[in-house]
C-alpha cells in the first residue's frame, strides 16, 4: 500500500513537539523529498484519546501510561523484537511483525526509514511499535520473555520512535506506571535489600510512584514524561526486576503520599548525615514546601543517626592547592551562572564558610581570589563547584580546613562531610534504618515528609 502524503493531512496530538508534529505527512522545519516519493506508512495502534483517558482519574489496576525517554539525539536505533508486535500509523495498523529485528535511520535523502526483515519504509511522524496481545500492558507484573530489546536491555509495552527536526530520533518507552516502577526501584535503591528492610523498599516504591505522578502532571510540550537516567528516576528493563522490589511494588500498588488532596512532591536522596534539607535552601528560588522541610534523622532510641550504616555516612575528600584552583576555573559559571562569561584568572587566595543552614550544611561558600575577586556560591551549587571530572561533590554537609605552604599559599584543602546527596526528601538509608528499627512504610513516609497523608488512589 503506497499512500501520498496529502492522504494524511490531519491536527496533530498536542502531546507532540511543535519540531516533530507531523504536518501533512511531515514535521515543522524539516525538508522531505517531495511528494512522488513511494511512502509506506505504518505503526500507531495507541491514539492521543486513549492517552487522555488514561490520565484521568480512572487510572485502572496498573495506573496511567508514563512515557520514558530511553534516548534522545541518535542517528540509529536497532531493535529486537521478541514475541509479536503491531506496525501502526495514526490510529491505522499496517504490519505485524514477529520475532525479528529492525533498524531505524535516515535515509540518505534525509527521510525517516525503517527497515523490517523484508521490506524498508520511510515515515514522517512518530511511530509505534505495541505487543500484538495488550496483555503485556495491563496484566498482573511477570516476567515475561516478549519485549523489545534495545542495547542490551529488554522493555515491556510500547515502543515510540519520534523522529527530530535535527535529523535524530527519540526513543521512548510507553509503559504502566506500576510496571514503570518495577524498572525503577531496583535502581534507586542503595543496596541488596533483606527481609527487615522490606518496609524501605514498600517507602521507595510510593516516593517514586509520587515522582512519576509529579513529572506527568508537569508535562507541557515535551514528548514524555521523565528521562529513564538520573535526570529523573534511573529505569531498567525486564532484567533488572528483582523479587522484593516486585513485592514492593505490588503491596503499594496505587498508594500515595497526599499533601492536602494532592500527590506531593516525593523527592529523595542516598544519605542525609543525621538531618534531611528544606527545599528551599537546597534548590535556590524553589518556594518552601512543610513536607519537604528539613526533620532530623536521629533515632530516639539509640541517639544514632537512622542513615549511619551508610558506607556515606562520613567521608572525606581532599583537594590540592593547584585541583582547587582548576576547579574554580572550570566550574564556577556552571555552579553560579551569574559569573557566566566571566573569565577568572589566578588562583584561590582563600576559601571561606559564611553561614551554615539548621540542617548544618554550608549556605554561603566565598571564594577569595589572588587577583582580589570574590566569588559567592551558594546551597547544593557548591557540590557543583566542587566537583571533580563529572563526579559531585557527595554533599553540601562539610567542615573545611585549609592547610597552607610555608609563605601561605594553599597546598590543599580538607573536606570532612556527612551525607550523599541533595538532602531533600526521603534519605534511603535512613529508611533502611527505620525498617530495621521495626517502623512500616507509612510510618518511614510520613516522618521523611511530614504533614502528609499516605493514601491509596487506585
Amino acid at each position: 500500500m503506497i499512500l501520498g502524503r496529502a492522504c494524511l493531512s490531519h491536527s496533530p496530538p498536542s502531546r507532540w513537539l511543535t519540531s516533530h508534529r507531523a504536518v501533512c505527512g511531515g514535521y515543522a522545519n524539516r525538508k522531505f523529498p517531495p511528494p512522488f516519493v513511494p511512502i509506506l506508512f505504518f505503526l500507531l495502534v495507541f491514539s492521543s484519546g486513549a492517552l487522555s483517558q488514561t490520565r484521568s482519574q480512572e487510572y485502572g489496576r496498573e495506573g496511567p501510561i508514563i512515557r520514558v525517554s530511553l534516548e534522545g539525539g541518535v542517528h540509529r536505533i536497532s531493535l529486537q523484537l521478541s514475541g509479536t508486535y503491531k506496525l501502526a500509523y495514526e490510529d491505522v495498523t499496517i504490519a505485524s511483525v514477529s520475532d525479528a529485528s529492525i533498524s531505524i535511520s535516515y535515509s540518505e535523502h534525509g527521510t525517516p526509514t525503517v527497515e523490517l526483515p523484508n521490506q524498508e519504509l520511510q515515515f514522517f511522524s512518530p511511530i509505534i511499535i505495541e505487543p500484538a496481545s495488550i496483555d503485556n500492558m495491563t496484566s498482573t507484573p511477570t516476567i515475561a520473555k516478549d519485549g523489545v530489546g534495545i542495547s542490551h536491555e529488554t522493555y515491556p509495552g510500547m515502543v515510540e520512535v519520534i523522529p527530530e527536526s535535527s535529523g535524530t530520533f527519540r526513543l521512548l518507552n510507553l509503559v504502566n506506571t506500576e510496571t514503570y516502577l518495577r524498572g525503577v526501584v531496583p535502581n534507586e535503591l542503595v543496596n541488596d535489600l533483606t527481609p527487615d528492610e522490606l518496609q524501605a523498599c514498600m517507602a521507595q516504591a510510593v516516593a517514586a510512584r509520587n515522582y512519576a505522578f509529579f513529572r506527568m502532571s508537569q508535562r507541557d510540550s515535551n514528548d514524555f514524561d521523565v528521562y529513564g537516567d538520573t535526570r529523573d528516576q534511573v529505569y531498567s528493563g525486564i532484567q533488572g526486576y528483582k523479587p522484593m522490589t516486585d513485592s514492593a511494588v505490588e503491596m503499594t500498588r496505587g498508594i500515595l503520599v497526599d499533601y492536602q488532596g494532592q500527590p506531593a512532591r516525593c523527592f529523595f536522596h542516598s544519605t542525609c548525615g543525621g538531618h534531611t534539607a528544606s527545599v528551599q535552601n537546597v534548590w535556590q528560588g524553589q518556594p518552601a514546601l512543610p513536607y519537604l522541610s528539613g526533620v532530623s534523622d536521629i533515632d530516639p532510641a539509640t541517639g544514632k543517626a537512622f542513615c549511619a550504616a551508610s558506607p556515606k555516612f562520613r567521608w572525606t575528600t581532599t583537594f590540592t592547592g593547584a585541583e582547587l584552583d582548576r576547579l574554580v576555573r572550570q566550574n564556577l559559571a556552571l555552579a553560579s551562572p551569574i559569573y557566566a562569561g566571566q573569565t577568572v584568572r589566578g588562583g584561590v587566595e582563600d576559601l571561606k564558610v559564611v553561614n551554615r543552614f539548621k540542617s548544618g550544611r554550608v549556605d554561603t561558600l566565598e571564594i577569595q581570589m589572588k587577583d582580589g575577586r570574590k566569588y559567592i556560591v551558594r546551597g547544593d551549587r557548591i557540590r557543583y563547584l566542587l566537583q571533580d571530572r563529572g563526579k559531585l561533590l557527595y554533599s553540601s554537609l562539610f567542615n573545611l580546613r585549609i592547610v597552607r605552604e610555608r609563605f601561605g599559599k594553599i597546598d590543599r584543602i580538607v573536606l570532612n562531610g556527612r551525607g550523599d546527596g541533595h538532602g531533600v526528601g526521603m534519605c534511603q538509608w535512613g529508611a533502611i534504618g527505620m525498617s530495621k528499627a521495626g517502623f512500616d512504610y507509612k510510618q518511614i513516609l510520613e516522618h521523611y515528609y511530614p504533614g502528609t497523608e499516605v493514601v491509596k488512589k487506585y
